[in-house]
């Protein structure tokens, strides 16, 4: 059997270099087209490059002139998005290309819609569209059935030829490509296929040329070191993260799942409940939120000893990171399951039918074989339910795999970066995929998660990715840097955990230190919004222990009964939140506090509780950070 399968790859990949020789059906004729300098063109190519199944796909082409006077002096850029499913054309417009400005010194840059995303031919599913993509299997098997046999030709490989069709009728000798997260597997694959034609690569968040890894099994190795790393000086509560993990992750094995009480973004209370594989998703969200990351070892902590509700909420806001999908301009889901179904190194034979039990089946027999160690601080039954694999297993996959062919890769300069805190597609994967280059260097930004060249607010990754694209020497590392968002600590399980300052004492220095705790959490919990959000102006959401909180497009705050320690609650306004010029009224309730009222001007507070003159600051620091997070670009080049 492997014989046959052998010869058909063999004569499939004869065919497909016949079709590819043949020329294109028309040269591109670009024309200006929206703002920001952009000229477009459609280039029509065949759906399938074998000629067996009919059909052709028109790709939206945008190209971006180099700034040089005179025109482009380097072979154009090519910019691949994420995903799989991601359009190019939306995450690459725009404030994007601010990101990218050095490369179009002497470059043009060559953005495309890959087949079946954005503008080029979307593929839809609507049903996918709006299922949570943690647990879409059946929605990707209703997918699957109603795309047909079309399903098996929107995979990497045929969008590396496809741009070979462009770079062809471009009339280029060489083209340079620039990968973001999936990208950067498209760009390799490019690289394996068509060596002759690339002069530079530029992979941000690498994703092997093989992966990714259905057991997630680089991510779980790579969340040792990252929360060791995380907590290298600030975790004063745990001297062991990852071991605490492991015993919470071991008590839900043996109990159950994790429950308690939720606040909702009404103010509502209700029952909530937490699994093993909630939380690995929790810790791989942290890559584009770094404020959950930051909670993730204190809620730990907290579960630990009985306190549920911060776990529970870094749930919630996980979910936001990760479950919804974008709009199907931006992300087909469709393109997203088909890409990963037929090339990703599932645990399962390609002839086994889509029955999820037979599969399921295949994949535990393989996860059985793998030692517990590389499961560790997570188990096999939280690699069983990966969401990859979920998605699979009601996919009917083509009986070939379709990979790029032997090689060999280009000996170019290459460029890889990487976030330290990417979980996502860890460093590890980028120093394995180093070693088949032998002019590859790697840039590690510190304190960063996924996409880094738009997340790294220290500017390491963007000034490599400068110094690499305009020829010009990188250097062999980034600088160590103050985490922007560092561990926080367990919120308060009661009023008298309340910590505070050395030589304060009594009920009004505990209600100001649970105050400032309470403002600083509303200041976390919102800034995830900003990450995530489309409209990065508004966010809302419940309190730890009780009541809600809004935040409006002009930057004004309203309280309701906000609780983060237990019998201390907020409720008030706050003008221009977060800067220095904020100013407003707090009114201090709660069964364990003295009441009182404070007045908010810049970041200090004055006022009385239980009658007495109070006064209290702000750390402007979160004023930073907040700012930093409404300029992040990470969703909008991330997968």
């Amino acid at each position: 059997m492997a014989g046959v399968r052998g010869a058909t790859l063999a004569l499939t990949i004869v065919v497909a270099a016949l079709v590819l020789a043949a020329p294109a059906d028309a040269a591109l004729r670009f024309k200006r087209c929206g703002g920001y300098g952009f000229k477009c063109a459609r280039l029509s190519v065949p759906l399938d490059r074998t000629g067996a199944l009919p059909g052709r796909v028109s790709l939206l082409v945008k190209r971006f002139a180099a700034r040089r006077h005179g025109g482009a002096t380097q072979p154009p850029l090519f910019v691949l998005a994420g995903g799989p499913g991601q359009s190019a054309t939306d995450s690459f417009g725009a404030d994007a290309l601010g990101v990218l400005y050095p490369a179009y010194a002497k470059r043009d840059l060559i953005v495309f819609d890959q087949r079946g995303t954005g503008r080029s031919g979307l593929l839809r599913c609507r049903r996918l569209e709006r299922a949570n993509l943690l647990r879409a299997g059946a929605a990707a098997g209703a997918c699957a059935s109603s795309v047909g046999a079309r399903r098996a030709f929107y995979t990497s490989r045929d969008s590396a030829d496809d741009i070979e069709a462009i770079r062809v009728q471009l009339g280029e000798e060489r083209i340079a490509l620039f990968g973001i997260s999936y990208g950067t597997k498209l760009a390799l694959g490019y690289a394996k296929r068509y060596p002759a034609a690339v002069e530079r690569l530029m992979l941000d968040s690498v994703v092997q040329i093989d992966g990714p890894d259905p057991y997630y099994l680089d991510s779980v190795a790579a969340s040792r070191r990252a929360l060791l790393t995380l907590c290298r000086r600030d975790c004063s509560w745990t001297g062991d993260p990852v071991g605490e993990l492991g015993t919470l992750v071991a008590r839900i094995a043996s109990n159950g799942p994790v429950r308690g009480r939720l606040v909702d973004a009404r103010g509502r209370s209700r029952t909530s409940s937490l699994s093993r594989v909630d939380l690995f998703a929790i810790l791989v969200a942290g890559d584009f939120a770094p404020t959950l990351r930051a909670g993730f070892p204190g809620a730990v902590h907290s579960a630990l000893g009985g306190d549920a509700a911060p776990l529970l909420r870094l749930k919630r806001r996980a979910f936001e990171v990760d479950a919804e999908p974008p709009p199907p301009r931006e992300l087909s889901t469709a393109v997203y399951a088909a890409t990963t179904c037929e090339e990703a190194p599932l645990p399962w034979s390609r002839t086994t039918p889509p029955d999820p039990a037979e599969r399921h089946g295949q994949s535990a027999a393989r996860a059985a074989a793998i030692p517990d160690s590389s499961f560790a601080p997570f188990d096999r039954a939280t690699a069983l339910a990966s969401d990859t694999l979920n998605l699979c297993e009601r996919w009917p996959q083509a009986p070939v795999a379709p990979d790029f062919g032997a090689g060999p890769l280009p000996d170019v300069p290459v460029l890889m970066i990487e976030g330290e805190d990417d979980l996502r597609t860890p460093v590890e994967n980028a120093r394995r995929t180093a070693q088949l280059f032998p002019r590859s260097r790697i840039v590690v930004a510190p304190a960063t998660g996924h996409s880094a060249i738009s997340s790294d607010f220290n500017g390491c990754a963007q000034r490599a990715f400068a110094r690499f694209v305009q020829l010009r020497p990188v250097p062999a590392s980034c600088p160590r840097v103050r985490r922007d968002f560092p561990p926080t600590p367990p919120p308060p399980a009661r009023f008298r955990d309340v910590p505070l300052p050395p030589g304060a004492q009594g009920i009004r220095k505990r209600t100001l230190v649970a105050l400032l705790l309470t403002l600083g959490d509303v200041a976390e919990d919102s800034f995830t919004q900003f990450f995530v959000a489309g409209d990065r102006d508004v966010a809302g959401g419940g309190g730890l222990r009780s009541g809600h909180y809004r935040i409006d497009s002009k930057g004004t705050l309203e309280l309701h009964g906000v609780a983060f320690v237990p019998g201390v609650t907020l409720t008030g306004r706050i003008e221009r939140w977060l800067t220095r010029r904020q100013h407003g009224r707090l009114r201090i309730g709660g069964s364990a506090a003295p009441h009182g009222v404070l007045s908010v001007r810049g970041f200090k507070l004055r006022g009385r509780l239980g009658g007495r003159r109070v006064s209290a600051s702000q750390n402007p620091h979160a004023a930073v950070a907040a700012s930093r997070a409404r300029s992040s670009q990470s969703l909008s080049l991330g997968p």
